[in-house]
């Protein structure tokens, strides 16, 4: 997962006021009506001599590859357990923030997603060797207008009525319109019957069933009036969450289920989430701070960890060790399910995005110095900067 995105309560500059929804070659985009979209989203990644070097957002692994992404579009992929790495053919030049790929019984799935800053979506078919914009921040505020509008005519509440939840949605949709393709998507989550859903900055949910040639607002769907920022979703088993700023917490407790308020343990933003394989999940977050639930349903416990920075990714090692990685370069890992965290000792230290176990046992960690790799504990111990992949 990214770094936290943070709010500033301002608002960029308008790109244009009215959006016009267009079809190309199946893939749905938006432009507005006396320009094209921002060049960085038709602006293909441009070749990185060094990329296991550069500023890195996130990893996952699919098979016996491993794929990591980061700033203006990089996107690398790794086929030796993350000793060389490939750069990938991407077509945007903007941050990417989150990487899912399909789960499938033997592990290698084919398919996979991206989300990034800008609002965009990519999709990959061959493992994330190339990648495809099935989706961008213009083309999310379209659809937000549309369904936004659709919602409010149903009821056509008073225009004067400004708390009132529709006029709120229309407003917020409107101005998501008038600030363009602005708006970064932090998180991916796909459903078991293929569908994908998106979410990000200033309450953004948009799901897709058809590999991303239509998309569905879900704004309308999800309890959230101040229009919090989500920066993830939580499975377990068929439970799922939404989670983000200032500890906002929705539970669906079904996979096809609606997403009501929960009662958050959290009074600080929760940046990331871990699902054990006990069935417990942790929620973690601004300064340090850990929330474990021992089973679907179940209350939330706070954990106490040894760290005062904000804790964003985390990683279950196959002999069951929890690691959660800090947004200062800090590792706390735990041995009981989550029930408690010690702090590894670890240089070099900067400031930590993601992490994967690699097909040889290792564990590869992605940041803003980019790419180490480490043994992990209770194995020799030792850190090595990854060699940069060729161009």
């Amino acid at each position: 997962m990214m770094q936290p995105f943070i709010r500033s309560g301002k608002h960029a500059a308008a790109l244009a006021a009215t959006l016009v929804l267009v079809v190309d070659s199946g893939v749905l985009a938006a432009v507005p009506e006396a320009g094209r979209p921002p060049a960085a989203l038709q602006r293909p990644a441009l070749a990185v001599a060094r990329p296991a070097a550069a500023n890195l957002q996130a990893i996952a692994r699919t098979g016996n590859r491993l794929v990591a992404a980061g700033e203006r579009g990089l996107i690398i992929y790794s086929d030796d357990s993350g000793r060389h790495w490939t750069q990938a053919r991407v077509p945007v030049s903007v941050t990417v923030t989150a990487l899912r790929f399909a789960a499938t019984a033997g592990g290698n799935a084919r398919e996979g997603w991206a989300v990034g800053n800008m609002g965009v979506v990519l999709r990959t078919t061959d493992g994330g060797a190339s990648w495809i914009r099935v989706f961008d921040g213009a083309a999310a505020a379209g659809l937000a207008v549309q369904a936004a509008r659709q919602a409010w005519d149903s009821v056509k509440p008073d225009p004067s009525e400004t708390e009132h939840p529709l006029n709120r949605l229309l407003d917020d949709a409107r101005r998501l319109a008038d600030e363009g393709a602005d708006k970064p998507f932090l998180d991916i989550a796909q459903r078991a019957d293929g569908s994908v859903w998106v979410v990000g900055a200033y309450g953004l949910a948009f799901s897709t069933a058809d590999g991303g040639r239509t998309w569905h607002a879900r704004m309308k769907d999800l309890p959230n009036p101040e229009g919090v920022t989500w920066y993830g979703i939580a499975s377990r088993g068929q439970e799922r969450y939404l989670f983000g700023e200032q500890g906002a917490l929705l539970r669906a407790a079904a996979q096809d289920g609606a997403f009501a308020a929960q009662a958050s343990p959290a009074a600080g933003s929760l940046f990331g989430s871990l699902a054990l394989d006990d069935g417990s999940l942790l929620l973690f977050g601004l300064r340090g701070k850990v929330y474990r639930s021992g089973q679907p349903g179940a209350p939330w416990s706070t954990v106490q960890t040894p760290v005062d920075a904000s804790l964003v990714s985390g990683v279950q090692l196959p002999d069951g060790t929890a690691l959660l990685l800090g947004s200062a370069g800090q590792i706390v890992a735990s041995r009981d399910g989550g029930r408690s965290f010690n702090v590894l000792p670890l240089q070099p230290r900067f400031p930590f995005a993601g992490a994967a176990v690699a097909p040889d046992g290792t564990l590869v960690i992605v940041g803003a110095r980019g790419l180490l790799r480490m043994a992990p504990p209770g194995r020799a111990a030792g850190i090595s900067t990854m060699r940069a992949a060729r161009p």
